[in-house]
């Protein structure tokens, strides 16, 4: 497939909203490793304390800012589902467990995985973990069931992390921990030949290990260059060139501690990352606290003239923010154990769930991690769903499209066990229940 050809499958309409402004470029691009060409065109602390209801409803007023309508949101601990409400609430999601299956590695410690399709990549190892343990990559085939050994670590006492994969590309750190990280990135149609030709360095980095994002041709991180300056890069894979994102900088430097650890999202050409609300005063930002703002771009569109990145004020902090083109969800906290989790689509923004650190978009589907549990929240049918069986316990989600893969926890083999299930688009509703008991 021809590198245009490639860019134009990721290309998505970009979303709109009352609250967007404009943001202008900064002046400078910061450019590693080559200059920057015109056609550049240009995902953890685990336990949750609380839990929730339905979601209540953020409603965009006059003025553009978001206003968070009265929440049912109540504290409960147990799971079990409570069939005095609805089908499909949280306190009664649809059973959906049916058809999880185990995936099975001869590693016995697995890192954090990224699922693309059919398949998923992650580090892994076996030993003691007093030395470094996850020194090699694999990739996972869902209907081959195969794992497939792809490449091992090459940075002294380092390990691999933030694996990230699609159709194209994979990529990983190689990270020491104390502040020696080098990102790589494997040319899926180069393997076979050497190593060297398909296997590159992207770039060396120093202080905290950066968490990659990837998307069609374009891999995503930011970067800490200097003890208190971050940037977001943007690689292109084609080109093999990278820069620093223009306006971002300038999108932090108010909370700069705060969001250079926000992660950014990237789906198909859409980027969007946290920032402080450039429509916030001085003034409101001392009586109100930090309230932020989620920038958004579209990488098609950077060889406009004049285009910019475009922000949507929440009225509230954004942490982590992440997108699948259509939606966009986040949280309010930085990964504090009472934080709110809340989507946005179209022009509503709702609260999903409380007491939510880790969460994944899907397609129509916005998954998260609660109380020991996997949930999904349908928002076009304003649904929930339990992933996992009652009294299994799973953490840390990730999701491609309809396929889940998580951690159970309550596996007592020593080793750590992944899970995978592909939710339907259609399941049981109250009304056909309530159909089928009629008369």
């Amino acid at each position: 497939m021809q590198p245009n050809e490639r860019r134009a499958r990721g290309a998505r309409s970009k979303q709109q909203s009352t609250g967007r402004g404009e943001l202008r470029w900064s002046a400078v691009f910061a450019v590693a490793g080559g200059a920057l060409a015109l056609g550049f065109g240009l995902f953890f602390g685990l336990r949750i304390l609380l839990d929730e209801a339905k979601p209540s409803t953020l409603v965009i007023s006059e003025t553009g800012l978001p206003s968070i309508a009265p929440s049912s949101l109540v504290v409960e601990e147990s799971t079990k589902p409570d069939e005095s409400f609805p089908l499909g609430s949280f306190e009664n999601p649809i059973d959906l467990s049916e058809g999880a299956r185990k995936i099975v590695s001869k590693e016995s410690t697995i890192n954090m995985p990224d699922i693309s399709g059919q398949e998923l990549v992650y580090s892994a190892g076996s030993g003691s973990l007093s030395e470094p343990l996850l020194e090699t990559l694999y990739l996972y085939d869902f209907e081959q069931d195969e794992e497939r050994e792809m490449a091992k670590v090459r940075l002294k006492d380092g390990e691999i992390f933030e694996t990230v994969v699609n159709n194209d590309y994979i990529a990983w750190v190689d990270t020491d921990q104390q502040g020696s990280n080098a990102i790589y990135c494997l040319y899926r149609e180069r393997i076979g030949q050497e190593e060297e030709d398909a296997i590159k360095m992207v770039r060396q980095c120093s202080f905290a290990t950066p968490k990659l994002r990837l998307s069609n041709d374009f891999l995503i991180w930011i970067e800490q260059i200097e003890k208190d300056e971050e940037r977001l890069f943007v690689v292109d894979l084609i080109s093999e060139e990278n820069a620093s994102m223009p306006g971002f900088v300038e999108s932090i430097e108010k909370a700069m501690n705060t969001y250079g650890v926000s992660a950014p999202s990237i789906s198909g050409s859409q980027i969007v990352w946290a920032g402080s609300d450039p429509n916030l005063s001085d003034e409101d930002r001392i009586l109100k606290g930090e309230q932020s703002a989620i920038f958004y771009c579209d990488m098609s569109r950077f060889v406009e003239d004049g285009y910019s990145p475009e922000f949507f004020s929440t009225g509230m902090y954004v942490h982590d923010p992440i997108t699948n083109g259509d939606a966009w969800a986040w949280i309010d906290k930085n990964k504090a154990p009472d934080s709110n989790l809340y989507l946005k689509y179209g022009e509503e923004i709702r609260q999903v769930a409380q007491g939510v650190m880790l969460y994944a978009l899907g397609d129509e589907m916005l998954v998260f991690y609660k109380n020991g549990a996997i949930y999904a929240y349908f928002y076009l049918t304003d649904q929930y769903g339990r992933l996992t069986p009652e009294g299994v316990r799973g953490i840390t989600p990730v999701v491609s499209g309809r396929r889940v893969v998580w951690f159970n926890k309550s596996a007592d083999s020593g080793k750590d066990q992944l899970m995978t299930l592909t939710v339907p688009y259609t399941f049981e509703t109250t009304a056909q229940q309530e159909g089928d008991a009629a008369p």
